[in-house]
């Protein structure tokens, strides 16, 4: 018997748990409500019943790949633990300066963002290490531990440590650090040299800052999840993905979880570079819409990677897979602002109470209820009729929305759509124009819950013509971390000239020594590993730099210039060219062997509409036929509208697309005006 994966994605509406056999890649998906509070069993709950649906022991998993919006959740929402930060003598106020950027300049209203470490508990350490490594003034231990004390008295649990220039040496961090945890194992602590060590002291200094703040959480949730897995059976290396769309091991996600802010959401666009690679495409946009929010991202070749994400009030200076986030998900609560225009999200329903049709307790109109009410969503839709909505309750909902517009509930219902969809463009304009290229050449692909639900009506409203659903887009980020390749990131500040590109070489092979002796840690053969270089370079006397990719015998200069180009429309070869930080991704493929293959009915059945459906799009009534996905024939082409059911999502397509199944079970629809 082949070994089986088992990929795990906790969302803020439900937990989806996929298990993948490696030899042939079939799949199976399981989806259980998220357990407020108590993520952890929600996770348990899921591979329990995914264990059992298919047929399987725990010996039988091989490997097990998990993913969560659980630490960024934790700073969107202020919920971590009280965080206390040790700084150099001097440098108290580098959170409460940042960059001296306000998110909103021209505004007169513009608030500054509160940090996540209060000034008050801020503790200054006499020590000074210079920009070229040297110890200036020795580390006073004193006032470290006089620092600490304090520190707990008024109640902090976790403490970041970050000084000035530690990212040459980091001499003075680690010995405060461990003096720290000699003194109180009770405490979580981590200094800025292990989270991120890069230069910019406010940079890292918040990297650190957000590690600690998540750190307890995290690595409660990690120590549970681990006990819960062993306890059941499950005896495989745990490994967690990351947010830049590879794994590490579980120790060293606990260790430093604010790598694994976007892990969830990254593992989902990892996977849809990998399947569409599978069916040939090589330029897509991605769309994954679960219950909270709406995550959209861009794959020209391999998705594209940023290095300045935000979460919430803040940005983070990690390599992370390039994802915009809006609160546009089925759960976003519809509601009218007091000049009487219509606005849908931020806030969600989430699991509970969830959306008013849930029947759970929530009364307030979402674009659930809204799919509901105009047809989109049928009462027995949601995983496979396991989980009855209420139309009725949809219904009240949506009208008392209706009558603060002064409309009828269907028109109420189609708006609060329109404006889910404007949310969603009003962001990805923005996007392609950024990244420079012709949205025309770039596919859709959609998934999460919601995703294939509301693909045809961004696209319609985007102006993109081709879609693709891929066969199991409700647990796409599951599936992705079930499938991910190891990996992990390094860097190194330098401060040199691009000309030293023999120095830089040097470099990049003491990095990689450093990235194979990582791979050995984590149980992994160094010898079948890529690693790919980078750099953040800039012209010489500018405040910004871009992030360069490298290639081993490629001309630095020429492929910055290239890269500054394609970013700003314009070069200058005459500017000297400087590097700031090099970097390295050192990933380990992982070892699937099969490819999902697909068990659809012969081109030569036609599929029976499960039945016919009233669905109301842009203020016309179509009778819709309602089919199972899974009986639409290979290559059988077929019109929209028509509604296509599944146990992890509804497929709507709208009029002026045709659509057909391929051999491996993705959708593929055109749009044909």
């Amino acid at each position: 018997m082949s070994g089986w994966r088992i990929g795990v994605d906790v969302g803020g509406t439900f937990t989806d748990v996929a298990l993948v056999e490696e030899a042939t890649g079939r799949t199976g998906v399981y989806k259980v409500p998220t357990s407020v509070g108590e993520p952890v069993s929600g996770v348990l709950e899921g591979v329990r019943e995914g264990l059992r649906g298919e047929g399987l022991d725990p010996r039988d998993v091989v490997y097990f790949g998990a993913g969560s919006t659980l630490a960024v959740n934790t700073i969107i929402q202020r919920t971590g633990e009280p965080t206390g930060l040790l700084t150099t003598q001097g440098f108290r106020d580098v959170l409460e300066l940042r960059r001296v950027r306000l998110p909103d300049a021209p505004s007169f209203e513009a608030a500054r963002p509160v940090p996540l470490v209060r000034r008050a508990h801020v503790r200054e350490v006499r020590e000074r290490v210079g920009a070229d490594g040297a110890v200036l003034r020795p580390l006073d231990t004193d006032s470290v531990l006089r620092g600490v004390e304090e520190l707990l008295e008024v109640g902090v649990s976790a403490v970041a440590v970050s000084f000035l220039h530690s990212y040459i040496n980091p001499v003075h961090e680690q010995a405060a650090k461990e003096l720290i945890a000699e003194r109180r194992p009770d405490l979580f602590v981590c200094a800025s040299w292990e989270t991120w060590p890069q230069q910019r002291e406010y940079e890292r200094t918040l990297v650190c800052v957000m590690n600690a703040y998540v750190g307890a959480t995290m690595r409660s949730y990690y120590g549970k999840l681990e006990e819960g897995l062993r306890a059941m059976g499950v005896g495989c290396p745990i490994l967690i993905t990351q947010s830049n769309g590879g794994t590490a091991s579980i120790d060293e996600a606990a260790r430093v979880p604010v790598r694994t802010m976007f892990s969830g959401p990254a593992a989902g666009v990892m996977a849809a570079a990998k399947s569409a690679r599978e069916y040939g495409e090589a330029k897509l946009f991605t769309l994954d819409m679960g219950g909270t929010s709406a995550d959209m991202s861009l794959i020209d070749g391999r998705p594209r990677v940023s290095v300045e994400s935000t979460i919430g009030d803040f940005p983070l200076f990690l390599p992370a897979v390039a994802i915009e986030t809006i609160g546009a998900g089925g759960g976003s609560i519809a509601w009218v602002d007091p000049h009487g225009v219509l606005k849908v999200g931020p806030r969600s329903a989430g699991a509970v109470p969830g959306p008013a049709c849930y029947g759970r307790g929530g009364t307030e109109p979402t674009v659930t209820d809204a799919y509901l009410v105009t047809g989109v969503l049928g009462e027995n839709d949601l995983l496979g009729g396991r989980m009855t909505l209420s139309r009725a309750r949809a219904e009240d909902a949506i009208s008392g929305l209706g009558e603060a517009l002064g409309v009828e509930t269907i028109q109420a219902a189609e708006a609060v759509l329109r404006v889910a969809t404007a949310n969603m463009v009003a962001s990805f304009l923005p996007m392609i124009a950024r990244y420079g290229v012709d949205h025309r050449e770039f596919s859709l692909q959609a998934f999460g819950g919601a995703g294939p639900t509301h693909a045809f009506l961004l696209a319609a409203e985007a102006g993109i013509r081709k879609i693709v659903i891929p066969p199991a887009p409700g647990a796409m980020c599951a599936v992705g971390a079930a499938v991910a390749d190891v990996q992990m990131d390094f860097v190194r500040s330098v401060r040199t000239d691009l000309l030293d590109e023999k120095g830089m070489e040097g470099m990049f092979s003491e990095m990689e020594e450093t990235a194979r002796r990582w791979l050995a840690e984590q149980g992994l053969e160094p010898g079948s590993a890529a690693f790919e270089r980078s750099a953040d370079m800039r012209y010489k006397g500018q405040s910004f730099e871009i992030m360069v990719g490298l290639t081993g015998n490629g001309d630095y200069q020429e492929t910055f210039h290239q890269r500054y180009e394609e970013t700003f429309g314009y070069r200058d070869p005459e500017s000297e060219v400087e590097v700031l930080q090099i970097r390295m991704l050192a990933r380990a493929p992982n070892q699937m062997v099969g490819a999902a293959s697909s068990s659809l009915p012969g081109e030569s059945d036609r599929p029976e509409p499960v039945e016919t459906r009233e669905v109301t799009h842009q203020g016309r009534r179509f009778a819709v036929p309602v089919y199972q996905r899974a009986q639409i024939p290979t290559g059988l082409r077929l019109s929209g509208p028509a509604v296509l059911l599944q146990y992890d999502t509804t497929v709507f397509v709208t009029p002026g697309f045709v659509f057909r199944v391929d051999a491996a079970g993705n959708l593929h629809a055109e749009a044909t005006g």
